[in-house]
């Protein structure tokens, strides 16, 4: 079930030889003026087991989540003056350390954006379906897309720092969770009506 990414599953029976078939949605509702959907979240160490990372990686992530509180490493963080006492933004850390977490998502790209978009098992997802409410003319739009055309979609593009210090992975955001029950998670999210650039249904 952790790995699930599956909202609803659709069972397509074909008489001619009683086939079965079982296809899985992953299901996005949003407004037209929507911006950000949360995809996955996590604690660091649950993505450490998941992808491999070393220890230098998964502490450095868990002082951008807040896990670990900066102040309690200020030899590690040096003089920098950070923006927020409860966390480390990545352009506050020491460049080497931000290029190796880079390097680790770039080349580990594929995984992490399957197991944020697709997941894994039988519950993983085969498709995205997007809802679009446009409150001032009432109609509703959507957009269905098979989960590889999601993946290549959200997940090309460069590994970067985005301006105000997390991390884009294309079209993904990596960020620090934040406010209420588990503020110091890692969460990943997505703008979904961007699928709507590779058309759309009404």
């Amino acid at each position: 079930m952790r790995f699930k990414k599956a909202d609803a599953q659709i069972r397509i029976v074909i008489t001619i030889g009683e086939i079965l078939k079982v296809e899985n949605l992953s299901l996005k509702k949003a407004n037209s003026d929507a911006d950000y959907n949360q995809v996955d979240k996590r604690r660091v160490d649950s993505y450490q087991k998941m992808w491999s990372f070393d220890d230098e990686i998964a502490y450095w992530l868990k002082l951008f989540t807040g896990e670990n509180n900066p102040k309690s490493f200020a030899k590690l963080v040096g003089e920098v003056e950070l923006r927020d006492k409860r966390r480390l933004f990545f352009d506050e850390m020491p460049e080497e350390i931000w290029t190796k977490i880079i390097t680790f998502f770039e080349e580990n790209r594929i995984i992490v954006v399957s197991d944020i978009l697709k997941g894994r098992g039988g519950l993983s997802a085969n498709w995205m379906l997007v809802t679009r409410y446009n409150k001032n003319e009432e109609t509703t739009t959507w957009t269905l897309k098979d989960i590889n055309t999601v993946m290549n979609f959200f997940g090309g593009g460069e590994v970067k720092i985005s301006p105000r210090g997390s991390l884009y992975l294309g079209k993904i955001t990596m960020q620090r969770k934040g406010g209420t029950p588990d503020p110091t998670k890692l969460q990943f999210k997505i703008k979904p009506c961007q699928l709507f650039s590779l058309g759309e249904r009404q």
